[in-house]
């Protein structure tokens, strides 16, 4: 059935045209746009029997008691896709109108196609943000029940995306609109953009060659597509690229994680990436769900601190990390031969129960010292 809306748009189109009282009708034969208000609701019975024949009629003055209509005119059934959709009545007489009705049934489907085209991708766009927001928003729905390849390709999944989390702190609706702006000319076709509120996005960055295949990247065309204006007081975090929708929801738990911490950090603009500041989230995590086991790292921690009259094992982990674990080097920054380096080391190891040497060990190291640093 034609919406309503662009059953009038017709109307106005096709009146513009030939200067005549015209009105749409849809199936049923009610007139559902018209140039005369007072007519909107009425059932045409000519029209109906016009759209269920599909055959245009043609009513002179003296068939007017016949169709039992009060003016001459034309009925054009118009349909798209071999399927009637309603009819186009033009009052007057048909002689002086019926050369202009091929051009206004063309008119008319061509208007019903491009409704049907719209709200086709409405309707997507809708769905495609509906699925979005219940597997990112609704944690009370398993992500098993969109699973299905079909809706893995459809929400573009198998491919890696990146979540970034978008707000700009201002009232103003001219920066509001003018980062709307931006973020619609970011957008591709398979990206989406959620709106939380008017100044709160979701964008989900789809991996692109030209745009960005990896965070840094991403971060790059960012940082070089926003003017400085446009960055003032929008703050940009975003997550790692993953695939599927345990990545994507992944990646969104990262951007969200990251803006706490750059938020706690009072930083209220820029573009943030994840990877720049795992660390640090693990941290915060370990701060927030775990304390006791914070409390635990950070006194074995101290340990190292308070050692030794110059505290010189804290200086080595300092060098250690600093240099990327590279021994020689760390060695040459501390100004000590690489067998006191190795000695301290294995005395590090012996205090904390940490071995330097080791995965884990250098693991555990760097989250105390930082949460040693930051506590």
């Amino acid at each position: 059935m034609v919406n309503q809306h662009w059953a009038q748009k017709t109307v106005k189109k096709i009146a513009a045209i030939i200067k005549r009282n015209v009105q749409v009708v849809n199936k049923s034969g009610q007139i559902i746009a018209t140039s005369n208000s007072e007519r909107l609701g009425e059932i045409h019975y000519a029209a109906r029997h016009s759209i269920q024949r599909n055959l245009p009629i043609e009513i002179e003055e003296e068939d007017m008691n016949f169709w039992k209509v009060n003016s001459p005119g034309i009925i054009v059934p118009f349909e798209y896709q071999e399927k009637t959709y309603g009819a186009l009545l033009i009052a007057g007489p048909p002689e002086e109108i019926r050369e202009s009705s091929r051009l206004i049934k063309v008119t008319a489907e061509c208007i019903i196609e491009q409704e049907i085209e719209r709200s086709a991708r409405l309707k997507s766009s809708l769905s495609r943000t509906q699925m979005l927001s219940n597997v990112l928003f609704n944690k009370d729905i398993p992500t098993h029940n969109y699973s299905r390849k079909q809706i893995i390709d459809f929400l573009g999944l198998n491919h890696k995306a990146a979540v970034a989390s978008i707000c700009i702190n201002t009232t103003s609706k001219t920066k509001i609109s003018s980062l709307k702006s931006i973020l619609n000319d970011w957008q591709l076709h398979d990206d989406d953009i959620l709106e939380l509120t008017p100044q709160e996005w979701i964008f989900i960055f789809k991996a692109n060659s030209n745009r960005g295949k990896t965070l840094e990247e991403l971060k790059h065309f960012i940082e070089n597509a926003m003017s400085q204006d446009s960055f003032e007081r929008t703050l940009i975090t975003i997550g790692d690229f993953n695939t599927g929708l345990h990545g994507l929801i992944q990646s969104y738990n990262e951007a969200q994680s990251l803006r706490k911490l750059v938020s706690s950090m009072n930083r209220s603009e820029g573009v943030f990436t994840y990877k720049d500041h795992e660390l640090e989230i693990i941290c915060q995590n370990i701060r927030k769900h775990s304390p006791d086991e914070e409390a635990s790292l950070i006194d074995n921690y101290k340990k190292l601190v308070s050692f030794g009259g110059d505290k010189y094992l804290n200086e080595t982990v300092e060098a250690y990390f600093k240099n990327h674990g590279k021994l020689v080097k760390t060695a040459n920054d501390l100004f000590i031969h690489r067998n006191t380096l190795n000695y301290r080391i294995k005395k590090i190891h012996e205090i904390t129960g940490w071995d330097p040497n080791t995965i884990d060990g250098i693991v555990l190291l760097r989250i105390a010292q930082h949460l040693y640093k930051t506590r």
